[in-house]
């Protein structure tokens, strides 16, 4: 891949632009949408079954047989336009459009309901945001998760470190299910283990909407409620559908680079989307995407020993061991600085093409499809290894020790495709099936396998292939819908949806080459290899999942509308279960209504949580000294786990309730608010470690498993705990058209607590009262749990667009935040609570050209960073100065960038 793989995409568009000449029969349809003296810009134009967004002038253009057409607009806060147009060909085809606001409508939404009926997101019964890709860009940011992370208060992301997994309503990444074109997306293969500090949701399976390359998309819908019923598992906190666009004769092409004021971490973006219409009656919308960053490093200096180990030793014997240790550091000109793990982010190559298209045979039947490919090559700086850690280190090779440097290589690619018709009894019905996959090859560089010190010396390998991860998933949907009129009023009616799905699911884990995992010396060494994956932890599993549900929405008036779903879903690896919905919506008026939901859902254990076993040597923060351990996470039936009496894995059972209002003030001011209470029980978490110590439960089983002798802590999954979130969500709008300019004001606010319920379940053998073994769930994953992310969050955002120029001002709340480490006493956890901070971020874009506009801006202008840690015990041997974890705005500091949009 790399630079060559961009330019190739570019190329090959590029070349694609000719193929205009194979529609010279063709006319062009121009046109303007405005609203009095202002220009609309983003407005949605379709004609047939072709869609494109106008430019920043207003304008838009289509390339078109001669003929009579059908026109739709829309634009958000304005009535949409439908109108018939005759295109000749021959003559000026030039029309302009005049909208009329209505603040009242919001944005249509195809996402909350089964229903072919569509409504605004501010009518809907459930809440749901939309944000167009043009607003996203605004933002600055460029990934797709953080620029919804600074646009929605209930969303939460983790910064690049590996991956950004994204939370909903203070849940788990694996509690949003995420759509693409309103068809299920798969997950990544990678399960977050605990290796990682500062990903959020240890133990989950991470989403991952980045491989999406963000040119391709049109906007994004956000359900912020419970939808199991009728998405499926995984809908808990909500739903992510990610719209893709369907535009034909226009180019566009984006352009971004900045870096963080430390003159660090610069970042380049290039993203390019072209359509093209298929013989009048289809499209092909293309897309690619180049992405690229450097990392960030904002560690201290590292102040523990280098040479020796004072673990264990008296007072007198740690003095004597420190004065040597600083000596030899003298004499070795050893660099304490360089010595600091990389807490930022991290080093990052993507690039990335999508393919859209649809094809319409006739007036009611019509293919579709979408394909895509992503890949990501991340370099990571790990840990830093000693020469102390004698079993770690060979010192022929690296004397001083080592940073080994972590080069995942992320490969994900999908294609879906699928028929939507309409029968002659207006049946609306369609099947598509879609293929998605992940796999992650993990290498390691700047390492060494300590086994193989004695046997081969400095000519030991230095770098190593540790492994692959793959995940793989089949989706295969029907879907039928009927709208039935209950009178001649159009408002009386009664929507039906139903539909079936199966779905084949298969995860890997791919043993690594020899050197990355054998011992070569069993006399010297307990364990051989750099954590890699080894023949014993290799797997191969699939399931098989069935489900059908039924929705019905009736309309008995203008002012009540109701939603009702009920869904069975089989899963082959451990059995059934059933989600229901109901949730009403009541008008009082065109600028007030209330709406409300109760939804009970679950969420199966996923393949990596069942089946995972793998087994690393990691470098923790023990007492506030620096250890390596080597950890495992078993499978919960591995026969191990078993001995433990740790009953075997289910499902996740939830109940959400949620309420609230949409109201619109004088056709300016639109406020939603909605507050829930979500309750899961039976939630499925990885264990805290239980330490293995000499006469421990633990031991006496491990002695039982010769090959397990070198692990020194266990971790398993397990229905551990009941929690319950509840908090609200706010939304205000407003909108002033002052003189020859436009005023926006936007403020969004979320709070939400969630809290642990009732006993943490264990077994007889793992007693809470056993000094040598933890909790299934200890104080350290509880805090994670109940304060590891912000109890508030809030977003006020100005904007302000007068002719050619914008100025966006937008301000980020993010609410207090906990962690609770293990201290060197073994009963007691250091808390350190974050308080909270404010971002501002300002930016001002000005369209020099028609077709050209340039951006500059900031974001956290103020170059605000989050609390200093201030337990030396917290700072994993003075290498951190920020902790990694609870940090939901990161640590780089203040960032500038430029920006630049072409569209033809």
């Amino acid at each position: 891949m790399g630079r060559s793989f961009f330019y190739t995409i570019v190329l090959s568009l590029a070349s694609l632009l000719w193929a205009n000449d194979l529609f010279a029969q063709h006319v062009i349809v121009k046109g303007k949408v405005k609203q009095g003296a202002e220009v609309l810009r983003d407005a949605n134009v379709s004609i047939v079954n072709r869609t494109v967004l106008t430019d920043h002038n207003g304008e838009f253009s289509f390339l078109i047989a001669p003929g009579i057409y059908t026109i739709v607009i829309s634009y958000s806060g304005y009535k949409p336009i439908q109108q018939t147009i005759t295109v000749n060909s021959k003559g000026k085809n030039y029309f302009e459009f005049e909208m009329v606001p209505s603040h009242q409508l919001g944005e249509v939404v195809v996402l909350g309901t089964r229903s072919y009926t569509r409504r605004s997101n501010l009518s809907s019964s459930v809440p749901i945001d939309v944000f167009s890709s043009s607003r996203l860009t605004q933002t600055g940011q460029i990934s797709l998760t953080q620029m919804l992370n600074v646009s929605l208060p209930s969303f939460n992301a983790s910064r690049e470190v590996f991956n950004e997994p994204a939370t909903l309503r203070g849940l788990d990444p694996d509690h949003v299910l995420i759509l693409v074109n309103g068809i299920r997306y798969h997950n990544m293969a990678w399960l977050f283990g605990g290796g990682l500090k500062g990903q959020l949701g240890r133990g989950s399976v991470a989403n991952d909407v980045n491989s999406i390359p963000f040119a391709a998309i049109e906007k994004v819908e956000i359900l912020r409620d419970g939808a199991a019923a009728q998405y499926g598992s995984d809908a808990i906190a909500g739903v992510i559908n990610i719209q893709l666009k369907k535009s034909v004769g226009k180019t566009s092409v984006q352009l971004h680079t900045g870096q963080f004021y430390r003159g660090d971490g610069d970042k380049f973006l290039v993203g390019i989307n072209r359509g093209f219409p298929l013989n009048n009656k289809g499209f092909l919308n293309l897309s690619a995407s180049y992405r690229y960053q450097n990392p960030t490093y904002r560690g201290d200096e590292y102040r523990g020993t280098v040479y020796y180990d004072v673990t264990g030793s008296t007072v007198q014997q740690r003095d004597s061991l420190l004065a040597l240790d600083n000596q030899k550091i003298a004499d070795s000109s050893f660099n304490r600085k360089k010595a600091v793990d990389n807490v930022g982010n991290s080093k990052l190559m993507s690039a990335g093409f999508l393919a859209n298209g649809g094809y319409s045979f006739n007036d009611h039947t019509e293919v579709f499809w979408t394909a895509s490919i992503n890949s990501r090559k991340m370099d990571r700086a790990q840990a830093y290894r000693f020469p102390k850690q004698k079993t770690s280190v060979n010192p022929f090779l690296f004397p001083n020790g080592f940073q080994p440097h972590s080069k995942p290589n992320i490969l994900d690619g999908s294609i879906a495709g699928g028929i939507k018709a309409e029968t002659k009894r207006h049946w609306r019905w369609s099947y598509v099936s879609s293929y998605g996959a992940n796999s992650i090859k993990s290498y390691l560089t700047d390492a060494n396998n300590a086994s193989q010190t004695y046997l081969l010396g400095v000519n030991a390998p230095t770098s190593f292939y540790t492994g692959k991860d793959a995940y793989m998933q089949l989706t295969n949907d029907i879907n039928f819908s009927k709208r039935f009129f209950k009178t001649s009023k159009p408002s009386k009616s009664l929507n039906i949806g139903y539909g079936g799905e199966w779905r084949l699911e298969n995860y890997r884990t791919i043993n690594g080459e020899k050197s990355s995992w054998f011992n070569y010396d069993t006399a010297r060494f307990t364990q051989g290899g750099v954590g890699a994956v080894g023949p014993e932890n290799a797997l191969n599993k699939s399931r098989n999942v069935w489900g059908t549900y039924l929705e019905a929405e009736p309309e008995f008036s203008k002012h009540l509308l109701m939603n009702a779903a009920v869904r069975y879903e089989y899963y082959s690896d451990f059995g059934g279960n059933i989600a229901a919905k109901f949730a009403v919506r009541y008008k009082f008026s065109d600028y007030f209504l209330a709406r409300a939901s109760i939804n009970n859902g679950f969420r199966a254990p996923s393949l990596q949580q069942r089946y995972l076993k793998s087994i690393q040597t990691l470098s923790i923060n023990s007492a506030g000294v620096r250890t390596a351990v080597s950890n495992g996470i078993f499978p919960n039936n591995d026969e191990v786990i078993k001995t433990l009496d740790i009953p075997s894995l289910a499902a996740e059972k939830s109940i959400n309730i949620s309420g609230g209002f949409t109201s619109s003030i004088l056709n300016l001011i639109t406020v939603t608010a909605d507050a829930y209470w979500i309750q899961i029980k039976d939630r499925i978490v990885l264990s805290g470690t239980f330490e293995r110590k000499t006469g421990s439960t633990l031991d006496s089983i491990l002695d039982n498993y010769p090959q397990f002798n070198f692990v020194n802590r266990v971790s398993f999954f397990s229905n551990a705990m009941n929690t319950r979130t509840q908090g609200i969500d706010i939304v205000l709008d407003a909108y002033w058209q002052l003189y020859k300019a436009n005023l926006r004001f936007g403020l969004a606010a979320n709070f939400n607590s969630t809290r642990v319920y009732g006993k943490i379940k264990t077994s007889d053998r793992l007693s809470l009262n056993d000094e040598n073994a933890n909790t299934l769930l200890n104080v350290e994953e509880r805090t994670k749990i109940e304060k590891g992310q912000p109890g508030s969050k809030v977003i006020m955002s100005v904007i302000y667009e007068k002719g050619k120029s914008k100025l966006i001002v937008r301000n980020t709340r993010y609410g207090s935040t906990t962690i609770s480490p293990l201290s060197a006493n073994p009963t007691r956890f250091i808390f350190e609570s974050f308080s909270p901070k404010i971002l501002t971020d300002i930016s001002l874009a000005y369209s020099l050209k028609p077709r050209m506009t340039i951006s500059l801006g900031a974001d956290n202008v103020f170059n605000v960073y989050p609390d200093r840690l201030k337990n030396y015990e917290n700072t994993n041997e003075g290498s951190w100065v920020y902790s990694p974890e609870a940090s939901p705005f990161g640590f780089n500091g203040g960032y500038y960038f430029a920006g630049m949009s072409f569209n033809w």
